[in-house]
Order: structure tokens, then C-alpha cells, then sequence
């Protein structure tokens, strides 16, 4: 069964092919920031809900350092950043955001992160998880980096062996290791090889963006989504082949 299943994803011709070999369809997007997911793969998470996937979203910090307006306060900030991705959640149809409590600014590559990580995966048990590519060449915000780096070793090995973490056993939660990982981040640099058609719900993404508020400076719908044409027109002028409104990612098949 589970050789069958390695076949049935190495086989997909196209991401909606290798959506529908996956079973249970549960995916994890685990980002930096509130509008982290949104930016980068708000597209995807919402084609994957239309597929009746479950997804979660697990964010490290509440974007308490985010804003240039000198009346704000860290406080306030989270608490205004963390509803905004409770409504970008519910335009996309995944489930209420997780938030891990690290400062903006401040999110770990260590032991401390890796066990949170690890933690939500048990206890969720996707078998697919998003995040940013953390080993990606040129800039590279460093909470995306370490919540990349340490999402990639969360899933291997630790939370696919008993004898990391034990006292994971006392809530009755079982090792777990996700079938696809997609690494994201890869739209301007990197090396991607996994592209997702988001035209069809390119304006759900557009209004899942607009749900951060205090991130856009007021920006329309009709201003985000002439950024998206402007995007796949340029993408077709260079001879890029389909999809051309798209998402991309480097995918990592983690077989068993």
C-alpha cells in the first residue's frame, strides 16, 4: 500500500494530479507571519480546499513588529495581525490559524521551534506541508529562513521517531511523517519545480490578501489583481510555459 502510494505521487503529471493521489487530504502551511500564506501560497491553499482538503495554518510569530505607523504598539499589532489571519483563513476555507507566540523578528532555528513543530504535526497529521524554503540562495527574511530550516527538520527526523519528544506519548499522540512537503519563496529566485494553477481562484487569493489590513496601505481588488495580470502577461511575454498565473515551489516527495 504504501509502495503504491509512492508510485501514484511520483507518477502526477500535474500538482492537481498529485492532489488527488493523496490520502487523507490534510495539509499544514506553517509560515512566519500573518500574510505570510496568503502572499505565498494562498493560491494553492485554496484550490486545495475546492478539493476538499483540510489545511491548517500554523504561524511563528503575530507580526507584532510589522507596521510603520509610531502610535502602534507591539500589543495592539498582534492582536490586529492574528484576526486579519483568522479572516484570510476563512475567505480560503482552511481551519483556524495556530500561532506559536514568537516575536517578530526574533523566531529561533532551535530545539525549542523544532518541538512546537513537531508537536502541531502529530497532533494534525498532514501529508502535506508548506512552508518557506529555508536553503534558498539570495535574500531571505530570517524568520522565513529559520521556520523553513526548522520545519524541514521537524518532519526528519523528529517527528517521525518514537524517541524524539516521549512525553508526546502521554497525550497519546503517535510519530508521523508527511508525504509531500512544497518549499515556497520560489517566485523571483530559487530553483522550482512544482507550479500550481491559482488562475481559477485567483481572486479568492486577491481577497485573502486584502484581509490584512494593516499590511496592503490600501490597496483594491482591482489594483491586486492587475498586479496578478501584469505578473502572468510578463511570464507569457518571456515564452514561460503554463500555468502563467501560478505559484511556485521546489517539491519534496518524503516517501515511507
Amino acid at each position: 500500500m504504501v509502495n503504491a502510494l509512492n508510485t501514484r505521487l511520483e507518477s502526477a503529471r500535474t500538482p492537481r494530479e498529485l492532489f488527488e493521489a493523496v490520502e487523507p487530504k490534510r495539509a499544514m502551511v506553517i509560515t512566519a507571519h500573518p500574510d505570510d500564506c496568503e502572499f505565498m501560497c494562498g493560491g494553492t491553499v485554496a484550490v486545495l480546499t475546492s478539493m476538499g482538503w483540510h489545511v491548517d495554518i500554523v504561524v511563528a510569530t503575530s507580526g507584532n513588529k510589522g507596521t510603520k505607523d509610531p502610535k502602534m504598539t507591539s500589543q495592539r499589532l498582534a492582536g490586529i495581525r492574528e484576526e486579519e489571519q483568522r479572516e484570510a483563513a476563512r475567505r480560503l476555507g482552511a481551519a483556524e490559524p495556530v500561532f506559536l507566540g514568537f516575536h517578530d523578528g526574533g523566531v529561533p532555528d532551535n530545539d525549542e521551534l523544532r518541538a512546537l513543530l513537531v508537536y502541531q504535526m502529530r497532533l494534525r497529521r498532514p501529508e502535506l506541508v508548506i512552508t518557506w524554503d529555508g536553503f534558498r540562495l539570495g535574500f531571505n527574511h530570517r524568520d522565513h529562513r529559520n521556520v523553513g530550516r526548522s520545519t524541514y527538520d521537524a518532519i526528519y527526523p523528529a517527528a517521525d521517531d518514537h524517541l524524539y519528544l516521549t512525553e508526546h506519548k502521554d497525550e497519546g499522540l503517535e510519530p508521523h511523517r508527511p508525504v509531500i512537503l512544497l518549499l515556497g519563496g520560489q517566485a523571483n529566485v530559487g530553483d522550482p519545480d512544482f507550479h500550481v494553477d491559482i488562475q481559477p481562484v485567483i481572486r479568492k487569493k486577491v481577497r485573502a490578501i486584502l484581509a490584512h489590513t494593516s499590511q496592503i496601505r490600501g490597496r483594491t481588488e482591482a489594483e491586486m489583481l492587475k498586479i496578478q495580470r501584469e505578473q502572468a502577461e510578463a511570464r507569457r511575454q518571456a515564452g514561460v510555459e503554463a500555468p502563467l498565473y501560478r505559484e511556485s515551489f521546489r517539491r519534496v516527495l518524503l516517501r515511507r
